[in-house]
Formats: structure tokens, C-alpha cells, sequence
């Protein structure tokens, strides 16, 4: 808690002069309407039934680095970068909303022919696979055979305060423009690693990589500002009709979507079954790649 103080102190006091001078040279960009289609990149490796990997806010297909080999044996897997992430399209035209990611997505899987497809989906990633799957189901010929969701968004909670701060005017402009990628990115790993000896050197610098495009910033302030769906409430309704096989892959200590979420997900999904995991808070696929490796297989094994 002290850190955070310190933390908001300096951005503060980094912000408070352009404040004060009214300046709204950061403000966000004229979003605008463009009919040119999104290129979603993508990396691919292995043989088999495929698995398609979503990444969370902020990050992308590198996310899914050390689990890949391992799943990689026995499946193909695709781990796509979402719209304004990674290598991916940075329109800046607003439609950055999990139901916005969801139609691309749909759109892709449709595009590659995929089907008896296995989605995983990490934190703002697992939101947009409930939404596919809640979707799918309703086809005439569903195309997903599994489902996996880690960490989870999945109903109305308290946003963190670095997502809030991204999401109130000004302020996230100034502050995404004046803290280097960088720094960005190691204070919020920092936050999603329990063992901060974990992170990688390499990490925040990759993960920065994004911030340094194109559209990197306006898209991940767009995507922060529109997390959660106005109209969840309806949406997590619908979990209790989602019949497809699920498991749930939750840290114990995860401040950033709680456990509590993923214990009421697995109350809510009939045909699902979960997995604490306990030194962990953010990133189990990361912080933790061979248990959740390990995890993610046996469950593909399984009929």
C-alpha cells in the first residue's frame, strides 16, 4: 500500500505542471469510422485439434510463450495478438469492447476453418471467450469442443486502480504519454508476478514493444475504457446455459480479477471444473508454466 502511495505521489507530481497548464495536447485522438478490414496476427505451431489463445489487457501472443511447446506436442496452436495489441491492427476508430474483440475473433476462427477448437482465454482474454462460446452455441454447428478460462473477467467488479487511472480522462493520457513503455510495463507486472524474481529482464521491454506503435496507446486506452459491458448483468445470465466442457485456472491471490469471481464462474458454468492455484497472482502462464501447462494438457486429454 505504501509502494501505491508513492507510486501515485510521483505520477502526480510528474502531471500536476501539464495540469495546470491546461494542457490538452494528449487528449484522445478523433475516433473514426474506416471499413477496411483488421489484420489479427497470429503465431502457429504444432499438429492436431487446435487450441486459440487470447491474451489479456496490455499484452499479447507473448504471453503464451512457455506453454506453447508443451501444448504444441499434440495439438496446433494458433496464439493470436487482439486488435491493437501486438502485431495486430491499431484502427483508431473506438470498437475496442470485449464484444467488439469477440466478432473478430469469431470472424478469424470462421476465416481458418477451425473446428473441434479448444479457446483459452487470459483475464480481458477470457471474457471474450465466454462471449464466443456463449455464441457458438447457439449455432446450428458449434465449432468449439473445450473451453479454458484463466483469471478470468467474467462479471461487475471494482476495477483495478491502475486500469481506473487509464480510464479517467486526462490523467491516462498524460500518464501513458509521459512514463515510458518500459516502466509501464514492469510496474504492471510487478503487480501480476508473486515472485518478482520471476519476471523476466526481457519482458517489459517486449510487452513495451506494442506502446511504441501506431495506435499502441490509444488502443490500450480505448480497450481500458471499455473493459466491462455496460450491459454484463444480461450477459452473465447466460453462463448457466453454457454447456461446454470448462475448466477454470484461478491464483489464489489474484487482486486483479479475485478468486471469488472464478469460485462463482465455477458455480455458474455447469460443466466446469477449477483449479487454485496458490503462488501465483495474475499470470499462472507465465509465472507458473508448467503446472499450467500440465493442467491445460490433462484437461485436453479428457473427453
Amino acid at each position: 500500500m505504501q509502494s501505491l502511495r508513492k507510486l501515485q505521489a510521483m505520477f502526480m507530481l510528474v502531471a500536476l505542471p501539464f495540469l495546470l497548464a491546461g494542457c490538452a495536447s494528449f487528449a484522445t485522438p478523433s475516433e473514426m469510422t474506416s471499413t477496411k478490414p483488421v489484420r489479427l496476427h497470429y503465431k502457429e505451431t504444432g499438429r492436431g485439434e487446435p487450441i486459440l489463445l487470447l491474451h489479456g489487457l496490455g499484452a499479447s501472443s507473448y504471453a503464451w510463450r512457455y506453454v506453447t511447446p508443451e501444448l504444441a506436442k499434440k495439438h496446433r496452436v494458433i496464439a493470436l495478438d487482439l486488435k491493437g495489441f501486438g502485431q495486430s491492427d491499431k484502427p483508431k476508430d473506438g470498437k475496442y469492447s470485449l464484444f467488439d474483440q469477440a466478432e473478430l475473433v469469431d470472424k478469424f476462427i470462421q476465416k481458418h476453418r477451425l473446428r473441434n477448437l479448444t479457446l483459452v482465454g487470459h483475464s480481458f482474454g477470457g471474457g471474450i471467450a465466454l462471449a464466443l462460446a456463449i455464441k457458438d452455441q447457439k449455432r446450428r454447428r458449434p465449432r468449439l469442443k473445450k473451453l479454458i478460462l484463466i483469471d478470468s473477467i467474467s462479471y461487475k467488479q471494482k476495477i483495478p486502480w491502475g486500469i481506473a487511472l487509464m480510464r479517467t480522462p486526462i490523467i491516462s493520457d498524460l500518464g501513458i504519454a509521459l512514463i515510458p513503455p518500459e516502466t509501464q510495463m514492469k510496474i504492471a507486472l510487478g503487480f501480476a508476478y508473486h515472485d518478482k524474481s520471476k519476471i523476466p529482464a526481457e519482458a517489459p521491454r517486449e510487452y513495451a514493444k506494442q506502446l511504441r506503435t501506431p495506435g499502441g496507446k490509444y488502443a490500450l486506452l480505448r480497450t481500458a475504457a471499455q473493459l466491462l459491458p455496460e450491459n454484463i448483468e444480461q450477459f452473465t445470465k447466460q453462463y448457466r446455459g453454457l454447456k461446454l466442457n470448462t475448466l477454470l485456472i484461478w491464483c489464489q491471490r489474484d487482486g486483479i480479477v479475485p478468486v471469488e469471481y472464478g469460485k462463482r464462474l465455477y458455480n455458474n458454468l455447469p460443466n466446469a471444473r477449477m483449479h487454485i492455484l496458490p503462488r501465483c497472482i495474475h499470470l499462472p502462464q507465465e509465472e507458473l508454466p508448467a503446472l499450467t501447462s500440465r493442467l491445460m494438457s490433462d484437461f485436453l486429454r479428457q473427453n
